[in-house]
């Protein structure tokens, strides 16, 4: 029988045990109802297979000295009968009560066991990882809390299970960027996103930032996270996509290396060599799609070939130089290819493969890059 201090409530005549328990004790004593379907074709379960990356990302993150997890999941000590039968699958010996409120020692019969995951599974998949297979097993009485469901059915865990992964919504692209570049300002946060290939994200929300602000083609253009129409009137994209669209140049070998500052200068001015290539698209961008997403997408995949060429030419990396190199595009491609109702233009091209389609294509324009052996 295992013994905890615990915090009992009750809710709706449904009753529960807040407790912190150590990471061993809760991994050996709890289970998770994975869905399965038997060859009499029955379905059992109803919890998704555990992701073996997520367990590894949170194994990793539990074996960092300043690792925490404060926030608590879910079980249930499941009813034996089809209905729940509250407050009796478990024992609890109240010391003092305030209201609704009992506090006292919480006592889980081995009969009771296990009790069922709800919402912990890739919490405590990482710590079982962590123990057994980094070998850490000073983790294992590291203090998780959780709060435990005395008898409710399996019909109602189903019930929570679903009530919290399809309203627990997940924190926002753009602002999950957003945190990325909080998160980068720390010298080691900046080297764990690297190693994870994830610092790309908090430098393109860096540069598409520094282009809202900056006089020049995108100012005011990009919807930030949490803003409003209101507060963006003239905005054509949001953060979200144009951040996505930087993927390509700021993952090249020569953006990694250079500041956030000095990357949105160079996109800046790739930016305005294609306003002077096609002025109308860009001051008319409502009847255009090229500040839209067939043409960051597009122009973006192109851009690190734009900007190799760019520097074969000199260093200095002008509006100019870029100018002379993208003006190749112009000859096979003129405005009209980026006409929101046109039926045969840069406008049909809807998804990241047709994106790749016109990038191929604009590519064919740019001159070839000349190389002495």
């Amino acid at each position: 029988m295992i013994k905890t201090k615990a915090i009992r409530f009750t809710q709706n005549g449904r009753v529960f045990y807040s407790t912190v328990l150590p990471a061993s004790d809760l991994i050996e004593m709890s289970k998770v109802d994975v869905w399965q379907e038997n060859n009499d074709e029955k379905v059992t379960g109803y919890q998704r297979a555990p992701s073996r990356t997520r367990k590894r990302e949170i194994a990793y993150y539990a074996i960092r000295d300043d690792a925490v997890m404060p926030i608590g999941g879910l079980a249930n000590s499941r009813s034996k009968k089809d209905e729940g039968s509250y407050g009796g699958t478990l024992e609890f010996k109240v010391e003092y009560e305030i209201g609704n409120i009992a506090f006292g020692t919480l006592s889980i019969p081995k009969e009771s066991l296990p009790i069922y995951i709800v919402d912990m599974q890739h919490r405590l998949g990482g710590f079982e990882y962590a123990i057994k297979d980094l070998e850490h097993a000073e983790l294992k009485d590291y203090p998780l809390p959780i709060t435990i469901a005395d008898g409710l059915s399996l019909m109602e865990e189903v019930d929570q299970f679903d009530l919290i992964n399809t309203t627990q919504k997940k924190v926002r692209t753009d602002l999950a960027r957003r945190l990325k570049l909080i998160q980068s300002k720390d010298v080691d946060r900046r080297l764990r996103l690297d190693e994870k290939g994830s610092l790309w994200e908090a430098r393109g929300a860096a540069v598409a930032s520094k282009l809202n602000k900056t006089e020049g083609v995108w100012k005011g253009k990009i919807m930030p996270p949490n803003a409003s129409k209101k507060e963006y009137p003239n905005a054509v994209i949001k953060e979200t996509s144009f951040v996505t669209s930087l993927k390509p140049i700021l993952q090249t070998p020569y953006f990694s290396r250079i500041s956030e500052d000095h990357s949105a200068e160079l996109v800046k001015r790739y930016w305005e060599a294609i306003a002077k290539l096609y002025p109308s698209a860009v001051k008319y961008s409502d009847k255009y799609v090229l500040l839209k997403t067939p043409g960051i997408f597009s122009l973006h995949m192109i851009a690190p070939i734009v900007f190799d060429l760019a520097r074969d030419e000199g260093s200095e990396l002008s509006i100019e130089i870029i100018y002379d190199i993208i003006s190749n595009i112009k000859e096979d491609f003129e405005e009209e290819l980026w006409e929101s109702d046109s039926d045969e233009g840069a406008a049909v091209y809807g998804s990241m493969k047709g994106f790749k389609l016109l990038a191929t294509r604009l590519k064919q324009s740019l001159p070839k890059l000349e190389v002495d052996l």
